[in-house]
């Protein structure tokens, strides 16, 4: 079922926003590039709001003594722990085999944005 969380215009490219589809919390991202992807809002750890966390990037492989970052716009760290989340698989950037968000559609369409859960 398709539900309208917001209009595309509330939610500026780098940006992540929170809301209730029904009782299921869901956090949706709008990348820096523009695309649009969406997460159940809980962390599976303990729970914590993931709409309250950070939206960022994170270090990217590269050779010994040289930090690269990327990624940009794409992790959701979870307040509470710190957990970090890919956005586009739900999977944990610790633990990407056990732990994990489920991940849910989201598409832009005529103005608004709809969340498929």
């Amino acid at each position: 079922m398709r539900r309208r969380v917001c209009a595309v215009a509330e939610l500026p490219p780098g940006s992540m926003a929170g809301f209730m589809v029904g009782t299921v919390p869901v956090v949706v991202v709008r990348t820096v590039s523009g695309a649009f992807r969406g997460v159940v809002g809980r962390c599976p750890h303990q729970g914590g709001p993931l709409h309250l966390g950070l939206l960022g990037g994170t270090t990217l492989p590269s050779a010994p003594g040289e930090y690269r970052y990327g990624r940009e716009s794409e992790i959701i760290r979870c307040p509470w722990h710190g957990f970090e989340y890919d956005s586009a698989t739900g999977r944990c950037l610790g633990d990407p085999e056990r732990m994990r968000v489920r991940t849910l559609d989201v598409v832009a369409r005529d103005g608004d944005v709809l969340v498929d859960l």
